[in-house]
């Protein structure tokens, strides 16, 4: 029951196949933003939660002191967190639970599986985008941008587009789209 509940949210070893014309869609910006939020409430649910609490009994007197301020540092923490994750799952998986679960695929601008310094790149710019302008402005920004990609996406040559439904036919189409680490390592040795 749970697996069925949770298919809707994890990534497979093979990407479906992405659909390139709708890098520029303004329902692929409005997906991103739901996949974004969809994303923080698991690293800060599922990941920094957990770790909160154990510092929380284990560390118990310096927990305490910093009172108030223990909201404000969980949410310091919480932006390392999230782009580990990113970056991990989109180079190997294209995709995190929530592009998954919003239908979405990160790609290299040809269409290629999102490579490892590709997506080194887009997290660590990550932190560039929320420098002192709220994630708002960066969204609208980004609306207007005739692409809809973000500063990290431009610099790492990626972009996030929809993704086919996963049924059998596509999975024999896609066939050949291998998002394995063994076929990463073959890649960057012919290149």
């Amino acid at each position: 029951m749970i697996d069925w509940k949770l298919d809707g949210f994890l990534p497979t070893q093979r990407q479906p196949a992405p659909v390139l014309e709708t890098a520029d869609d303004l329902d692929v910006l409005l997906a991103r933003g739901g996949a974004a939020a969809i994303d923080l409430f698991v690293c800060y649910v599922l990941i920094e939660l957990p770790l909160i609490y154990g510092f929380s009994v284990v560390f118990s007197g310096p927990y305490e002191a910093l009172g108030g301020y223990a909201i404000l540092l969980s949410l310091v923490v919480l932006a390392p967190i999230y782009a580990s994750y990113s970056f991990v799952l989109e180079w190997r998986y294209g995709r995190t639970p929530g592009k998954v679960n919003r239908g979405l695929l990160v790609v290299m601008a040809d269409g290629r599986p999102c490579t490892y310094r590709a997506s080194a790149v887009r997290n660590l710019l990550r932190y560039v985008d929320l420098l002192g302008v709220p994630p708002v402005v960066i969204g609208l920004v980004a609306a207007l941008v005739t692409d809809g990609r973000r500063i990290g996406d431009h610099a790492a040559g990626t972009v996030v587009v929809q993704s086919t439904a996963p049924t059998d036919g596509d999975a024999a189409a896609s066939a050949d789209v291998d998002t394995s680490a063994a076929a990463r390592a073959d890649e960057t040795r012919e290149n």
